[in-house]
């Protein structure tokens, strides 16, 4: 009998095809529904989820579990690092597999904004051609754009931002090895610099205890009123009402926004009423490429646990050989 992994989600044909030609047997879900998926992974030895978030119920119920995927980068919507670790069930992600298209995603919303593209669209498409005496637009060549997050997301940003716009780039990340980083980069210990200066702020760091709620009133008074904001992380790290109101009163220019606190977006959300945004819905890493890499990434993770090799990307690695350990496993 082949073992078998649990698909709480469909994915790519890259990564099922690996799982398959690794000799492991598929599992799919038919449905979202906690309760199937106790059912289902009470046989399996791994399960990989895009959305769906694995909780200690469900986990507990796979009592060959020993590893969990995250087909993309933020673990956060799928499951809980300390559950996980408690239960001695291995976290493998894929860190580089979606930094090229949530990279680009940034710059081409940065791009959309300044040049009112989308505005410009559907204008055209009105057949309103004095839109393009509409004022307003601008070049990023020799702006500055604040960094926060210097991981592979944030240094692909700043790669294309100061090679292919000839942007200033300022970063901040407490964790990077700013020695390590390239010359193109500016990197600053003080946070508060990016919002005083930066004419595009962009953040690609996860949603932390550390991190959720880190951009509010306080910050968006220190940014010029000329700046716009980019999101393209978790909408966690953002207190809505609090730039909703900084857009409304001209405390910052604009916003480009991928995520959001509540998704799908409630109808009552504040930013909903605002012109000064450019709005998608957590897309940016839902390229055809992306997708390929992170169904490809998040097998290989699971294959390499499952036939006892060292994952190339797990994040709880040494704690839960330990706690495997313990437990005799």
């Amino acid at each position: 009998m082949k073992r078998k992994i649990l698909y709480a989600q469909d994915m790519a044909e890259l990564g099922k095809n690996l799982v398959k030609e690794a000799g492991f047997e598929i599992v799919m879900a038919p449905s979202e529904d906690p309760e199937v998926m106790k059912e289902l992974i009470r046989d399996c030895e791994a399960v990989v989820s895009k959305t769906f978030f694995l909780s200690e119920d469900i986990l507990k119920e796979g009592k060959k579990l020993q590893v969990v995927a995250k087909h993309g980068v933020g673990i956060d919507n799928v499951v809980d690092l300390a559950t996980a670790t408690k239960l001695g069930l291995y976290v493998v992600n894929t860190p580089l597999a979606n930094s090229d298209s949530v990279a680009e995603k940034t710059i081409a919303g940065i791009l959309a904004f300044s040049q009112k593209i989308v505005k410009q669209h559907l204008a055209t498409k009105a057949l309103d051609f004095e839109s393009q005496n509409c004022g307003g637009m601008h070049e990023i060549k020799g702006k500055t754009i604040g960094i926060i997050g210097l991981g592979n997301i944030g240094q692909r940003v700043a790669k294309i931002a100061a090679m292919g716009f000839s942007m200033k780039v300022i970063g901040y990340d407490p964790f990077v090895n700013a020695e390590k980083l390239p010359d193109y980069i500016e990197y600053t210990e003080d946070i508060n610099r990016i919002y005083k200066e930066a004419d595009f702020v962009t953040l690609h760091l996860g949603a932390t205890p550390q991190t959720i709620g880190m951009m509010g009133k306080e910050q968006f008074d220190m940014m010029k009123e000329t700046a716009v904001f980019v999101n393209i992380a978790r909408g966690a790290l953002v207190v809505e009402p609090e730039l909703a109101e900084a857009l409304k009163t001209g405390k910052i220019a604009g916003a480009v926004l991928d995520v959001y606190s509540t998704e799908p977006m409630l109808p009552d959300n504040p930013l909903l009423g605002l012109d000064n945004i450019l709005f998608s819905p957590h897309c940016a890493a839902l390229t055809d490429e992306a997708g390929s890499n992170m169904s490809r990434d998040a097998a290989r993770g699971m294959v390499e646990v499952l036939t006892g090799k060292k994952p190339t990307w797990c994040m709880n690695y040494d704690a839960v050989n330990q706690v495997r350990e313990n437990l005799g496993k």
